[in-house]
């Protein structure tokens, strides 16, 4: 009798373990989205950028990597249990960010469709056609705009002005939830990026979707010191043309301090913001420097190997104000109490500097 017991026991157990596992196989959206929380997909769709946001019940997709993604995405999503979305975001029109965004218009039910205003191409043409014939509004966030978006605020930043460069015309956005902040750059490059620091935003965040996919002229020194980001996500192909990420990139996001996770290289990396947690689904790539928090203006701690140099042995001397460095000789020093001495010109990269345009000190 015990023996038998034993044995139907087993097969509930087992009744049970199937019927959960078809549950999560069928991808109801409440497995994979704790309540009151955000939710961050940074998917794999090799060398472009796809990220779908989810709060509650409210989605976002921020591009769709190129054309031959979309329909991967579209099953992703629909794995999900998510048959519509109320917010679809293309950066800016190249085509590894919109290209895969055409057939999830197609094929899902889009309340919104956000664009950059840019030069058209046709990866946009072909989106903004299939968004006209659905009827879904198109419109351009400008630079202020928030939305309520679940249990998280959305601010559009920028960009602040239209570029010769269409990566410079990526919409930028910070994601907040709780105290959990969030920013996606797209293409944006140290131009656009110069720009956003010009206004004196608040432009800290905890994780930085690194911008160009890890190139060298995007996420500059001064602008990865003001975001300072704990985590950084780089969204690149495997053994991609372009060398994504470049070795500068990488040695910057070092030198703040931050986990870096890569697409490359562990596929794609789930964030979750719920009460206090902060949580990744991969391990990412620690850092060889600590993190440290920062008030971003400039004054030196204990950490900081800038406190050693002085006014007879500086190699350079920053201005804690303008975040501008000179050579001791130069005509535009600024008042001593301002001043801050460096040695060499890691420790200027290290506080995210910029050379005076007056004596031009090399960089």
């Amino acid at each position: 009798m015990k023996q038998k017991r034993l044995l139907i026991t087993a097969f509930i157990l087992s009744l049970l373990f199937i019927f959960t596992g078809c549950q999560l196989l069928s991808g109801t959206q409440t497995s994979f989205t704790p309540h009151d929380s955000l939710v961050v997909h940074y998917l794999d769709v090799g060398q472009g950028d796809a990220i779908l946001l989810v709060d509650n019940n409210d989605t976002m997709l921020i591009d769709g990597g190129n054309p031959e993604y979309g329909e991967a995405i579209i099953t992703y999503l629909t794995d999900l249990g998510i048959t519509q979305l109320d917010y679809v975001v293309a950066t800016h029109n190249h085509n590894d960010h919109a290209g895969g965004l055409t057939d999830v218009v197609a094929r899902l039910d889009v309340d919104n469709l956000y664009l950059t205003n840019s030069e058209e191409n046709k990866a946009s043409r072909n989106l903004t056609a299939e968004a006209k014939s659905k009827n879904i509004p198109i419109s351009t966030p400008s630079p202020g705009t928030t939305l309520s978006f679940g249990s998280s605020t959305i601010n559009f930043l920028g960009p602040l002005s239209v570029h010769d460069d269409v990566n410079d015309d990526s919409l930028v956005m910070k994601v907040t939830h709780g105290a959990h902040r969030f920013l996606f750059t797209g293409d944006m490059e140290e131009v656009a990026e110069k720009e956003l620091l010009a206004q004196n935003l608040d432009l800290e965040a905890d994780v930085l979707k690194v911008g160009h996919h890890g190139s060298y002229s995007s996420t500059g020194y001064l602008f990865l010191r003001t975001v300072n980001p704990r985590y950084s996500v780089i969204s690149c192909g495997l053994n991609n043309d372009y060398g994504h990420p470049h070795e500068e990139t990488m040695s910057r996001l070092n030198d703040v301090g931050s986990t870096i996770f890569r697409t490359d290289q562990l596929g794609t990396i789930i964030a979750t913001s719920e009460g206090d947690q902060l949580s990744f689904n991969k391990t990412g790539i620690l850092p060889t420097q600590p993190y440290q928090e920062v008030d971003n203006g400039l004054a030196a701690t204990p950490e900081t190997p800038a406190n050693t140099a002085t006014l007879e042995t500086a190699a350079y001397i920053g201005n804690k104000n303008s975040k501008v460095y000179h050579l001791p000789g130069c005509s535009s020093l600024p008042k001593e109490s301002n001043r801050i001495y460096l040695n060499n010109l890691e420790e200027v990269h290290s506080l995210g500097l910029t050379p005076c345009g007056v004596c031009k000190p090399p960089s």
